[in-house]
């Protein structure tokens, strides 16, 4: 924990150097980036499923038709390493033109105000905002404004051992819609033993983007609107961790982190699971049981919202013309050819709804691999993955985390964990 709150907090403070720094900083050796429209440096992750595609869609081919080239740098494959590779740049007064982020970052970089709204540039270039879904275009804007789109979308669904269901005298093809039918649906894989646990979802995923999927669809939130009080002590989140303790307590479920969940799932030792969809090529390949995915079930009474995980596109250049050209390499990256490199070779979810309904693009994607269905089906739900204001962030969901596993593993009870986390959480936001 120490070492991610040191980074953050160097990257906001190389954020606001790099913020002064650009009022009297020029040439492309300074802070204020680049001024040659012909080229543009693109920071990403080193992740294969986004480098490898990045440098496909971006290659000569793409030089050739724009007269542009994308000189590509490389972060470590987390996300959170891109951060830190952003602020050893910044601090080095080195300014990439184009960055792919964590999409729960791109607060972060809007907030700097060193990221460049988008909405100018899209205007410029006449982008067709009708091959994307108006709730996908939401996930980047902060005040009023596009800071950022989503290019690897991922999000929460849940998969299903087919062989356990139907062990356990369930229909396979009626997957739970609501949490009450999936602690149904947990409660007889336990009994029938045809799994050890019937359920689990990993508390350990990135700025709890799990629980914040769940928490989203009850109609709970992490602050009110204002984001004047912190409300994770509120009912909703109350209500969804008693739900998830009672199920721990009835031996139907166990805390488990996202890498040892999809092993343990893979084993059959878990009926179904709460995962994320960018995972589910790799699930089908490693499973010697037939699997389902299918769509998160919402808390009864709720209505789905859906998070999304991945990365997002945001642009740092200064420079008009360096902006066109970078904006032009964004377009690349989100559009139906960029897209259909893209998931063809991982199990992220489109971003662009014209490459799902054209033939030459994605259009036979679900036919051929129906496991995809799940994640496209919750396109249409998103909602912008929140993240607490301030410096502070990253401690403040680390808190928030620690709550939840004490609350479901019984350490606290659930009032008094979310009751402490709200505390710790407005006291960190008020530093």
């Amino acid at each position: 924990m120490n070492v991610t709150l040191t980074r953050r907090h160097a990257l906001m403070g190389a954020l606001a150097v790099a913020a002064a720094g650009t009022a009297t900083a020029c040439g492309s050796g300074s802070s204020a980036g680049n001024t040659d429209a012909k080229t543009i440096n693109l920071l990403t992750s080193s992740d294969p499923k986004i480098v490898n595609n990045v440098k496909r869609t971006l290659g000569p081919e793409f030089t050739r038709r724009t007269g542009i080239t994308v000189k590509i740098e490389q972060a470590g494959p987390a996300w959170t390493e891109v951060d830190t590779r952003l602020q050893a740049d910044l601090t080095a007064g080195h300014r990439p033109d184009v960055v792919l982020v964590g999409i729960n970052s791109v607060r972060t970089y809007a907030d700097s105000k060193l990221a460049q709204p988008l909405d100018d540039l899209m205007a410029r270039a006449k982008f067709d905002t009708s091959q994307y879904s108006p709730s996908l275009l939401n996930v980047g804007r902060f005040g009023g404004r596009t800071m950022g789109v989503p290019y690897s979308v991922s999000t929460l669904v849940l998969y299903l051992n087919v062989d356990v269901l139907r062990k356990a005298g369930l229909d396979p093809d009626r997957a739970p819609a609501t949490l009450s039918e999936l602690k149904a649906y947990a409660a007889k894989i336990v009994s029938s033993k045809a799994a050890r646990y019937g359920v689990a979802w990993a508390y350990s995923t990135d700025s709890n983007w799990a629980l914040q999927a769940m928490l989203d669809s009850a109609g709970g939130s992490m602050m009110d609107p204002a984001e004047k009080h912190v409300t994770v002590n509120q009912q909703p989140m109350v209500r969804l961790l008693r739900y998830w303790r009672d199920l721990v307590k009835d031996g139907t479920s166990t805390v488990i982190t996202s890498a040892d969940l999809t092993a343990a799932f893979l084993r059959g030792d878990v009926g179904m699971m709460l995962q994320s969809s960018s995972q589910s090529t790799a699930v089908a390949a490693g499973a010697s049981f037939p699997i389902r995915i299918d769509v998160l079930p919402v808390p009864d009474g709720g209505r789905r919202r859906t998070p999304p995980g991945g990365g997002a596109a945001m642009i740092f250049a200064r420079d008009e013309k360096v902006q066109d050209s970078a904006w032009k390499v964004v377009q690349e990256l989100i559009g139906p050819a960029g897209q259909t490199q893209l998931v063809k070779t991982s199990g992220y979810t489109s971003v662009n709804q014209q490459a799902l309904a054209d033939p030459r693009y994605l259009g036979d994607l679900l036919r051929k691999e129906p496991l995809r269905s799940a994640g496209v089906a919750e396109i249409k739900t998103l909602v912008p993955w929140y993240q607490f204001p301030g410096a502070h962030a990253v401690e403040a969901q680390k808190q928030l985390q620690n709550a939840v596993v004490a609350a479901m593993s019984g350490t606290k009870p659930v009032q008094k964990a979310l009751d402490d986390a709200a505390q710790s959480i407005s006291g960190l936001l008020t530093r």
